[in-house]
């Protein structure tokens, strides 16, 4: 019999597919299913197989397809046998009562064969069920069939990012933690085979292990495993010579340019391989790329290379990218590390200037790499990033801006003469290339009372921002202690006053964020030395304001803004600095527009200011628009986040994901807002004042809860809670977690919790009346309106939001229960572009006129709540849908506490890791549990998932049962 596992990942997750194949068998000549490699065809052919077996129907197979449980009545060696068995069967005209013959590669069968069977299949004797490569070239036989429909052809595709999500929480029979789903997607592509091999493997070895109630997983062990590299080297079969260099090249870098391809004589081998689906072609502005399809084939592919073919294509790769005139910052970088991985050492300029590409990209492995030889320290292998394997993520373009023009002119200043790069063999540099070492000591660090040489400088501060990038905080403090301890005026002199302030930038944040010293910080800010002009009074001035917002006292931020704002040229340092906390306090305070205006007022030329700053100023823009109303804004904003110039790095990404999910789910569209902040959830981004990783948590148990997901919702909030324990506090952000909880609250059922946790949300936000009303909008939305009623509308008075006018004016309209108003408030929803709430305060609109009688009023209002649905693809939420609240109440509702204890419950946590995670005894555990069995109606932990989904649609605490 087939065991549990094989089910899992063939049945459990091929439903759909399996219905559309018992469909074409039921209705038509039978199946043809496509497909690449290990995308799981044979395994869904013979879950198929063995469902029609069962329902009585002939079943027989060739080459023993579907395994020799599939309860077929004959299994034939070749199909030439089967087939002469099969003439003498009947014709039947209903397809539901033909013969089923099943089998794979259906590429192999030979002509004569194919013929045979399309005849048998087109007479009505026999149904087909067979598999075959996507894109193989088929017997003209097999091609007949779903050329003239006889057959449908399905195919196969990898599993979705969420799809794996759902199959290892059931594989493991317990939550998954956000960065494990997110590794293994990255690692998998949803390729069903090597997904499936991974995690069995992982499992065994302990590598995917119960971590605080959650399973983890790191990533991908040094040398991958060997059953699964055996599995990924099948595809590999066949290589033409050309064609293996080019997989070994793409192994070691993870991407190459097609014009590299080219230089290297490896063109032609880059067309095959993506005729052949190995590899994959991706289109950045003037570049081409060429990579790996599937990223565990270069770590595979790698680990088996020899190290002298290994040695020999890195050489000739940095010889390639130097013939080429390596114009870009990026290619000074991989020129670096690839003869470094090679066995030799760049000159120090060069080093420095690949460092310093890498940290402005936010590489911070990488520059600690290219950093320690500049010290004098050892130095590990180098990263994963600094080579690009196929698994790691790809490497971004560099900057065009200032930035990275500066580190290309730093690379060849002082570098060889044009067209030459400088090297030495066996991992050291000629003594006429290596800075004295007096500058290069050995710990790292510059020694106390000696004068500071610029590259140390630039070597050590780059060591720090990458310590404290990679999590090694008081590491990074170290270094940046000792390179600033009584050499403030060595630093001026050495480096430019750019340069110091991004460094004491650096350090501040360090100090603040990894740890969690916000007055230290401050210090550091303050004791910045003399002389460093807009540059330094802008970063005390800009860091000022952003602890104002961290401590809660936006008026101070805004006051800062209106204080020294008038008196700065657009765009200048002090601008770049201060203008965006300035402009999100002052959001913050019910004027997002004025700090719109702000913005457009000093801003002349966003696309000159640093990367850095331009990012938090295009956040600051698109959350004050968010704050305004004005969804125009917010797309144009995301849009030119999107296709900034700075490096692609997590930051980036990560702001983009959050702001284009808020968005989603504004316009109803959930699903995707969770495919987002899932990937946004893993990205190894330290906590800053624009976002937090539990804020970007809670934002995914948020979206879950939207997309009718409780039961992940919980979990998830869970996982969010846990996270805001670690972190620094960040009050703005501290809130938004409590107001994901009665978001996923009110969707899973729990109205009065939702209300109670969105008033405590409006209570805490006092000093921030656009968060405050956010939160009353959603307790009065969800029940609570004549509480929230007469604070809304004071918040709002005075405001000079769209967006809180009119979130008081629905506050208002649900405590008088005044359908009239919510109409109109329906009304300017949808002109905002907020079809959803438009939808919902329609719906609220209806049951007002019910309730008062006015049933003709009712009917027209519930119509056009219906018309704005059908607008935005989405249903209404669970409070808002009329249905609900003619469900009969029959048990007492769940508390919350309970709702979070059954979820971690019904998502495989035991009782004392339930209590782990929550922070309460066993005992209070297994009572709450006792409660909600006795609640529901259920006996069984198992029963508590399902119970956990009717408790979403049927809010009274009930699950309602079919009879």
């Amino acid at each position: 019999m087939p065991t549990e596992n094989e089910q899992l990942w063939a049945v459990t997750a091929r439903q759909a597919e399996l219905r559309a194949i018992e469909s074409a068998l039921t209705d038509r000549g039978g199946i043809l299913l496509t497909g690449t490699t290990g995308v799981g065809k044979t395994r869904l052919l013979a879950a198929a197989l063995r469902r029609v077996a069962a329902e009585g129907r002939t079943v027989v197979a060739v080459g023993g397809a579907g395994g020799p449980e599939t309860g077929c009545a004959e299994n034939y060696c070749s199909l030439t046998e089967c087939l002469d068995r099969l003439e003498s069967v009947r014709r039947h005209s209903d397809p539901a009562r033909r013969t089923v013959v099943g089998f794979d590669d259906a590429h192999l069968v030979e002509e004569s064969a194919a013929h045979r069977l399309y005849r048998l299949a087109a007479s009505g004797r026999v149904a087909v069920a067979a598999t075959a490569p996507r894109d193989a070239a088929l017997p003209a036989g097999v091609d007949k069939l779903w050329v003239e429909r006889l057959v449908e052809r399905l195919e196969v595709r990898p599993f979705p990012r969420d799809l794996v999500s759902a199959i290892l929480r059931r594989r493991v029979g317990g939550p998954v933690d956000s960065g494990t789903l997110e590794r293994l997607w990255a690692t998998t592509r949803g390729n069903a085979l090597i997904l499936h091999e991974l995690v069995e493997y992982a499992l065994a070895d302990g590598s995917l292990r119960r971590v605080d109630g959650h399973w983890h997983w790191d990533g991908l062990p040094a040398r991958p495993p060997e059953r699964l590299a055996d599995i990924v080297r099948l595809r590999l079969r066949d290589l033409a010579p050309e064609e293996q260099e080019l997989v070994n090249v793409l192994a070691l870098v993870g991407q190459v340019e097609y014009g590299l391809a080219e230089r290297l004589g490896l063109a032609r081998a880059a067309e095959t391989l993506d005729g052949r689906g190995l590899v994959q072609i991706e289109y950045g502005g003037r570049r081409v790329g060429i990579r790996l399809t599937e990223p565990l084939t270069g770590a595979v592919v790698a680990d088996r290379m020899s190290g002298l073919t290994a040695q020999r294509l890195r050489l000739q790769l940095a010889d390639a990218i130097e013939a080429t005139g390596a114009r870009r910052a990026d290619d000074v970088v991989r020129m670096a590390t690839l003869r470094m991985a090679a066995g030799r050492v760049p000159e120090p300029a060069v080093l420095l200037a690949a460092a310093r590409t890498a940290a402005h990209r936010r590489d911070y492995p990488l520059t600690e790499h290219l950093c320690r030889p500049l010290l004098g320290t050892p130095t590990a292998d180098a990263p994963a990033t600094a080579l690009l394997p196929a698994g790691a993520p790809p490497a971004p373009p560099a900057a065009d801006g200032p930035a990275a023009d500066r580190d290309t002119t730093a690379a060849t200043a002082t570098a060889a003469p044009a067209g030459t790069l400088p090297v030495s063999a066996a991992g050291a540099a000629p003594a006429a290339d290596r800075t004295d070492s007096a500058w290069f000591p050995a710990d790292g660090c510059p020694e106390p009372g000696r004068a500071l040489h610029h590259d140390v400088a630039r070597a050590s501060l780059l060591l720090g921002r990458a310590l404290a990038g990679t999590g090694r905080h008081q590491e990074a403090e170290d270094v940046f202690a000792r390179v600033f301890a009584d050499r403030a005026a060595d630093l001026l002199t050495a480096l430019p006053a750019d340069e110091v302030v991004a460094a004491v930038r650096d350090r501040a944040d360090n100090v603040a964020w990894g740890l969690g010293r916000g007055t230290d910080a401050a210090a550091v800010v303050d004791g910045l030395p003399d002389g460093l002009g807009p540059d330094g009074t802008g970063l005390r001035h800009g860091f000022h304001a952003v602890l104002a917002l961290l401590a809660d006292r936006p008026d101070d931020a805004a006051r800062a803004g209106r204080t020294v704002l008038p008196g700065e040229p657009p765009d200048s340092p002090v601008v770049q600095h201060l203008l965006p906390p300035a402009a999100l306090a002052l959001a913050e305070l019910g004027q997002p527009d004025r700090a719109l205006a702000l913005v457009d007022r000093h801003t002349h030329d966003l696309a000159a200011w640093p990367d850095d700053a331009r990012l938090r100023c295009l956040v600051a823009v698109a959350r004050c628009a968010f704050a305004q109303g004005d969804l125009a804004r917010v797309t144009a904003t995301l849009d030119a986040i999107g296709r900034s110039d700075g490096p692609d790095d997590d930051l980036r990404r990560l702001q983009h994901a959050l702001l284009r999910s808020r968005l989603l789910r504004l316009l109803g569209r959930p699903g995707e807002a969770v495919t987002l902040l899932r990937g946004a959830s893993a990205l190894p981004v330290r906590p800053d004042w624009l976002a937090t990783p539990a804020w970007t948590l809670a934002q995914l148990a948020g979206a879950l809860a939207e997309a009718g997901r409780p039961t992940e919702a919980l979990q998830t909030l869970v996982e969010a809670q846990a996270a805001r324990r670690t972190s620094p506090a960040h009050p703005q952000a501290d809130d938004a977690v409590l107001l994901e909880h009665a978001v996923v609250l009110a969707h899973t059922g729990d109205r009065s919790g939702a209300a109670c946790r969105a008033l405590e949300a409006a209570q805490r936000a006092a000093a921030r009346p656009a968060s405050a009303l956010a939160a009353l909008h959603l307790a009065a939305r969800v029940g609570d309106a004549p509480r929230a009623a007469v604070r809304a509308a004071r918040l709002a008075d005075g405001a000079g939001s769209d967006l809180m006018r009119l979130r008081a004016d629905h506050v208002t309209a649900l405590a008088r229960s005044d359908g009239e108003a919510l109409e109109e408030v329906s009304a300017r929803f949808r002109t905002l572009g907020a079809v959803p709430l438009a939808a919902e305060a329609a719906a609220q609109a209806a049951r007002a006129y019910r309730k008062d009688g006015r049933r003709r009023a009712s009917r027209l209002a519930r119509a056009a709540g219906t018309r704005l649905l059908t607008e935005a693809d989405c249903p209404l939420p669970p409070w808002a849908d009329p249905q609900e609240h003619r469900q009969p109440a029959r048990t007492a509702p769940l508390t919350s506490r309970e709702r979070e204890v059954a979820a971690l419950a019904a998502g495989g946590l035991s009782n004392r890791d339930i209590a782990a995670r929550l922070v309460v005894s066993v005992r209070t555990v297994e009572n709450h549990l006792y409660r909600v069995y006795e609640k529901l109606g259920i006996t069984a932990r198992s029963d508590l998932g399902g119970a956990l989904q009717g408790l979403a649609r049927h809010p009274a605490g009930t699950v309602v049962r079919a009879a």
